[in-house]
């Protein structure tokens, strides 16, 4: 199980149980011809990086995490300014986001259909801007992002209002509103008390603007539930998934599933 996908599958749960899975830190990975490699046969999906493969390339964005994932934090996202050795400097592409204090970062990548995952350090900060190292530790894994994925990845139960207009109204047109029930990074699903605006196939921008970590996405329905006070539609992401909004996808599900592992304990805790 990568970084990647022990995350999200653990952060479901408690903190400790978390800490005891997650942070098996060298079993398993390959580590990058900067160190001595080591290999275990299980992780099938862990790869070896060699110089000429490093992910530190000119305006390569990455959404950055800290490696200690027990804190408090907000997922943000940085570029490649310039190269300085195998060392990259990465610039924030939110300002008002800035990068998180820790030396041990983790930089995930979107890159056609794979994540990959790499651990690194930062040697140095300036105006905002990071020095990182080459990564130690890196993961590839095929991307669930694409709506070709479905549903049935990891999905969080969400409870926040949302604006939503279809993508051929007129500017100016008033959003429409509804009620976040459940995210993946697949699709979404909300509730809406408007029984006759949503039709299969028509195509939404939904924004959830009451988060800390907004998500504005384009969307498409792919179903449409009747209830007693209105509709459950469905949606799920369109194909041409900018790299900034699977970012904002990812970055909101961290928040979520995070929250939701502080707010639990488990039973040998409270003894």
């Amino acid at each position: 199980m990568s970084i990647w996908v022990k995350f999200f599958a653990n952060t479901m749960s408690t903190p400790t149980l978390l800490r005891s899975r997650f942070w098996r830190k060298s079993k398993g990975f390959f580590q990058t011809s900067l160190e001595m490699p080591r290999v275990s046969d299980q992780q099938k999906k862990s790869i070896s990086l060699h110089t000429a493969d490093s992910p530190y390339v000119k305006d390569a964005r990455f959404l950055i995490i800290p490696a200690d994932l027990h804190q408090d934090f907000t997922p943000c996202s940085g570029s490649v300014d310039r190269l300085d050795g195998y060392s990259a400097w990465l610039k924030p592409n939110m300002p008002s986001i800035p990068f998180p204090p820790d030396e041990e970062l983790l930089l995930i990548e979107f890159r056609d259909q794979y994540v990959f995952t790499h651990r690194t350090r930062v040697t140095e900060r300036q105006d905002g801007c990071i020095l990182v190292a080459a990564p130690s530790l890196t993961e590839q894994e095929e991307s669930q992002l694409a709506p070709t994925t479905g549903r049935h990845d990891y999905r969080v139960k969400v409870d926040v209002p949302i604006q939503i207009r279809y993508l051929n109204e007129k500017p100016g047109t008033p959003l429409k509103t509804g009620q976040l029930l459940d995210l993946s990074r697949g699709g979404m699903s909300f509730h809406s008390r408007d029984t006759e605006d949503y039709e299969e196939g028509a195509e939404l921008n939904l924004q959830v603007v009451s988060w800390e970590y907004p998500v504005n996405i384009d969307a498409e329905i792919s179903r449409v539930k009747s209830t007693e006070d209105g509709l459950i539609v469905a949606v799920k992401f369109k194909n041409a998934m900018s790299v900034r909004q699977r970012e904002m996808v990812s970055a909101f599900i961290l928040q979520v599933q995070r929250r939701d592992a502080l707010s639990r304990s488990l039973p040998s805790e409270n003894v």
